[in-house]
């Protein structure tokens, strides 16, 4: 029969994630607090994967220059932000001579496939002038988010993996562990934000399909009951995320 989401509650969804999320505050806060100090005056960025743009805004008064790539144009539609080049494009596609100060990459490698990780690091690190630094944000092996993810699927992505591969690579790295979370006013939004992210990141659309009425039944009863846990005294529904922001120097020239 197929298990698909209406547009509605999409909608829904990101609007919960991009709202009540403090992943780009997280990030943000390791930048200032671990890398600017390490930098020229004014450096320059390249946030790859930058969404609707809100982490470099959140950065844009330390830096001369910054540079979005988003191959999603409707995610940075609405976004308005003096001086930020703007390419709809994906890191593969980009091309330029140009090396930044930092190079941001925000839980954007749950689109990548693992087996291309090793070569997407690489691409990310060719963009980093020596002295800079590559910073990747993803979310951890620990807390109710994993949880929510493991009852689903036994191996998902996560930082572990990336950590797991720069160890192979021999790139030296610091690991900052940081608390994020999502809320929401009522079940039923809190049960579509679970439902999206159990969907999305825990099967393929081809095991979606394959799913039978009552299959689909007892999948959507296991995504209630990791909904209903998440109600606390207060009435709210909070799903805490734990992740690692990951810092990667590139040894001065």
């Amino acid at each position: 029969m197929g298990i698909t989401m209406s547009p509605r509650d999409y909608a829904t969804a990101f609007r919960l994630l991009s709202t009540t999320s403090r992943h780009t505050d997280n990030v943000a806060r390791v930048v200032q607090e671990r890398i600017l100090p390490r930098l020229p005056e004014r450096p320059s960025l390249l946030d790859v994967g930058a969404g609707p743009g809100r982490l470099a805004q959140l950065l844009s008064p330390w830096f001369g220059s910054l540079t979005l790539l988003e191959p999603n144009r409707e995610q940075l539609a609405t976004l308005e932000l003096d001086g930020a080049r703007i390419l709809h494009e994906t890191l593969e596609s980009y091309h330029s001579s140009e090396r930044y100060d930092v190079v941001l990459c925000s839980h954007v490698l749950y689109h990548v496939p693992v087996a291309e990780w090793g070569g997407f690091i690489d691409r990310l690190l060719s963009f980093v002038r020596p002295g800079g630094y590559c910073v990747i944000a993803l979310a951890a092996e620990r807390g109710q988010s994993h949880q929510l993810h493991s009852d689903f699927k036994a191996s998902g992505i996560s930082s572990s993996k990336i950590i797991q591969k720069l160890r192979e690579k021999r790139l030296p790295h610091d690991i900052v562990a940081k608390m994020n979370g999502y809320s929401a006013t009522s079940f039923e939004e809190m049960y579509t934000l679970c439902r999206l992210l159990v969907l999305e990141n825990c099967f393929t659309a081809e095991e979606l399909a394959a799913m039978s009425e009552d299959e689909a039944r007892q999948l959507d009863d296991r995504i209630r009951r990791h909904a209903e846990r998440y109600r606390e005294a207060d009435g709210v529904y909070r799903l805490e995320q734990q992740e690692d922001v990951i810092i990667i120097p590139v040894a001065p020239a």
